[in-house]
């Protein structure tokens, strides 16, 4: 069965010699538990550049056990992030500009469900490493509310 959800997504990065950077987006999803208790949020978002805007569908996959995520993201920029308990995963982060090789170093995270999926929140902290050099200490919340059955 899918779900009618709203989706804020804050996301807090940590830069050496530089503010720490906090972009929040709100956005309509859809959730779905899958028949192995895995579950899916879909969304599309929508993120000013500054000289444009880019439209990003994200899918985030939470395992069965609620010990980890996958966060695909398409469109304009395309990625594939993955967080859990001590994890350390190689991705390519393709952006308008290019693709980076990077490293995403979980950690800690949480996965906690409020109201039996009524509500729920995960949240990673991470590091962000090219080449061996940690680029920024980041963090992901993902909140998920107000469902309703389609």
């Amino acid at each position: 069965m899918k779900k009618n959800v709203d989706v804020n997504v804050t996301g807090i990065h940590s830069r050496p010699g530089e503010p720490t950077e906090k972009i929040v987006t709100t956005s309509m999803g859809k959730y779905e538990v899958l028949d192995d208790g895995s579950k899916i949020i879909e969304y599309d978002e929508k993120q000013d550049t500054g000289s444009g805007e880019l439209c990003v569908h994200n899918k985030v996959c939470i395992s069965s056990d609620g010990n980890s995520m996958e966060i695909t993201r398409g469109g304009d920029m395309n990625s594939k992030l993955a967080f859990g308990k001590e994890l350390e995963y190689d991705t390519a982060y393709e952006t308008p500009y290019g693709t980076m090789q990077m490293k995403v170093v979980t950690t800690s995270f949480d996965f906690i469900n409020i109201r039996h999926e009524e509500e729920m929140k995960l949240m990673a902290e991470y590091e962000l490493e090219i080449g061996g050099e940690v680029l920024s200490d980041s963090m992901i919340i993902i909140e998920i509310k107000n469902a309703e059955t389609v």
